[in-house]
């Protein structure tokens, strides 16, 4: 996982799917990967993730998180608060991510 001493810059909502990769019975906090993309408008973003209550995250259920995305100055200028953005596992769909507030 890539979230050891990373600063975050997003508090937020993430709503995902059990990738087909995973057993389907896997929790997101089992998951090792936690490197995900977002798609804003036609380009996709890479950023990480840290779990707020990691036993409490289940999928198909929205859960809180903090981010950090790669570009982290180009997504301040172009995604929205409380806006809905879809969530990609490389190609593959899994879910949605919705900020709620930059991290000061």
């Amino acid at each position: 996982m890539f979230t050891e001493k990373r600063k975050y810059d997003y508090l937020g909502e993430l709503i995902l799917k059990n990738s087909r990769i995973l057993k389907e019975a896997c929790r997101p906090q089992e998951d090792k990967v936690n490197w995900l993309f977002m798609k804003a408008g036609e380009n996709l973003y890479s950023f990480v993730y840290k779990i707020e209550s990691p036993s409490e995250a289940i999928y198909g259920k929205p859960f809180k998180a903090k981010f950090a995305f790669t570009m982290s100055d180009k997504i301040r200028k172009i995604v929205k608060m409380n806006q809905v953005y879809e969530v990609f596992r490389g190609p593959e769909p899994i879910g949605e991510i919705i900020l709620k507030r930059i991290i000061d």
